[in-house]
């Protein structure tokens, strides 16, 4: 919990320091990263987004894309595994418990998207990563 709260604060943080531009569009796409950023953790889509923000995916979408050179999934994507990494090295949770915190529903997705991420599955990544953590000690 703790760590998704870090998690959390620097992303606040992280996005109140680039000064979106000015238009409309601009203010929504900054506004729906936002809430990728804090809310990830919970059921989110772009259809999700577009009804929190009271505007049409499609638009959001256009805007966002323009904004990031990326969509509203693949940012999302990159936040959920983001969150899965360091949940996956934190503790002792399951597959299907970090897959479930970061928001996936299905673990075998989670795996999917995290390989196309990461290069690697998440298990791989976990011993990895931990072996080069207890290495560099």
């Amino acid at each position: 919990m703790e760590l998704i709260l870090l998690l959390i604060l620097q992303q606040i943080s992280a996005a109140a320091s680039e000064q979106p531009a000015d238009s409309p569009g601009n203010a929504l796409a900054w506004n729906a990263q936002q809430i990728i950023h804090t809310q990830f953790h919970l059921p989110i889509s772009a259809s999700t987004l577009a009804k929190e923000l009271y505007c049409n995916a499609d638009y959001l979408g256009r805007v966002f894309r323009s904004a990031f050179r990326l969509t509203l999934t693949e940012a999302l994507h990159r936040q959920w595994v983001r969150a899965a990494e360091k949940l996956l090295i934190s503790g002792s949770q399951s597959l299907t418990e970090v897959a479930i915190k970061c928001g996936f529903n299905d673990v075998g997705y989670f795996r999917k998207i995290f390989r196309k991420h990461t290069s690697l599955t998440p298990a791989a990544w976990k011993r990895r990563y931990c072996k080069e953590h207890i290495n560099s000690a």
